[in-house]
C-alpha cells in the first residue's frame, strides 16, 4: 500500500492565499510602518495606493479602513475572454493560482469594489464549472496501465480536490488488475526495482482480502468522478 501525503482542506488553502499581494487605496494615515512576522507594511497615505497581503487588505477593508482595487483577472472583459477560451479547447486555461479563494474572499468582504459584481460573480461560477467538467473527463482516461495522471495547469483548490480521488483511483484500479499476480510496482526514476518473487505467496492472502474490500470503494469512487460536482465537494 501506498502512503499518500495528506491534502489541504478549501480553508487551508484559504488561509494560504492569504500571503498573495494585492492593492489598496487607505483612507487613513499612518506614518510609522505596520510590523508583522511576514514583513513590514506601510506607511499609509490617504488615496495613495499601496500593496499588502491579502488577509490584511481585508482585515482594513472590514473597518473601513481602504478600498480594494480588484485584480484584472477578475475582471468582466477578462473573465468573459477565459470562459470563451475554456470552451473552446480541450486543456485548461493557466488561472491566478489561488483564483477560486481570492475571488470568494472578495465577494464576501468587499462586493462594493468590484465593478459588475453579479456579472462577475456568475463568470467565475461559470468557468469553474465548465474547469471541474474538463477535469472529470480526464479521469475517464485512468486505465490499468495508468501509474500517474498529468493534468496542467490546475488551480490550487483543484488540484487539492482531485487528489485524494484520483490517487484513490489509480490505487484501487491497480490492485484490481493485478488480482492473483505477483506485486510489480512501476519503476520511477532512480528507483531500483523491487523484488518480489520470494514473497508472493505469502502476499497473495493479504492482497486478495485488500482487493475484495476496494473493488467497491473504486466503484463509488468513479461514479463520483462522473456524476458529482466539485464545487459540491468545495462545500
Amino acid at each position: 500500500m501506498y502512503n499518500l501525503q495528506n491534502n489541504f482542506n478549501p480553508q487551508e488553502t484559504e488561509f494560504l492565499s492569504g500571503d498573495e499581494p494585492i492593492k489598496i487605496i487607505p483612507n487613513f494615515t499612518l506614518n510609522q510602518k505596520l510590523v508583522f512576522l511576514n514583513g513590514e507594511y506601510g506607511p499609509f497615505q490617504p488615496s495613495i495606493p499601496i500593496e499588502v497581503p491579502l488577509w490584511l487588505a481585508l482585515t482594513l477593508r472590514r473597518q473601513e479602513k481602504c478600498q480594494i482595487t480588484i485584480p484584472v483577472w477578475l475582471s468582466v472583459e477578462f473573465l468573459q475572454d477565459i470562459l470563451k477560451e475554456e470552451k473552446s479547447r480541450k486543456k485548461l486555461s493557466k488561472l491566478h493560482p489561488y483564483f477560486s479563494e481570492i475571488s470568494a474572499q472578495l465577494f464576501e468582504h468587499a462586493p462594493n469594489d468590484i465593478n459588475d459584481f453579479e456579472k462577475v460573480r456568475t463568470l467565475v461560477e461559470d468557468i469553474w464549472n465548465v474547469r471541474a467538467s474538463k477535469i472529470r473527463e480526464g479521469i475517464k482516461d485512468i486505465t490499468n496501465t495508468t501509474y500517474c495522471l498529468s493534468i496542467s495547469d490546475l488551480t490550487v483548490m483543484e488540484r487539492e480536490l482531485l487528489k485524494p480521488y484520483a490517487t484513490s483511483a489509480l490505487k484501487n484500479i491497480w490492485l484490481i488488475f493485478n488480482s492473483g499476480k505477483p506485486i510489480k510496482r512501476p519503476n520511477f526514476p532512480n528507483q531500483p526495482e523491487t523484488n518480489t518473487s520470494n514473497s508472493t505467496n505469502t502476499n497473495t492472502i493479504e492482497e486478495e482480502t485488500i482487493i475484495e474490500k476496494e473493488q467497491e470503494t473504486t466503484k463509488r469512487t468513479l461514479r463520483k468522478f462522473t456524476t458529482e460536482d466539485m464545487e459540491t465537494e468545495q462545500n
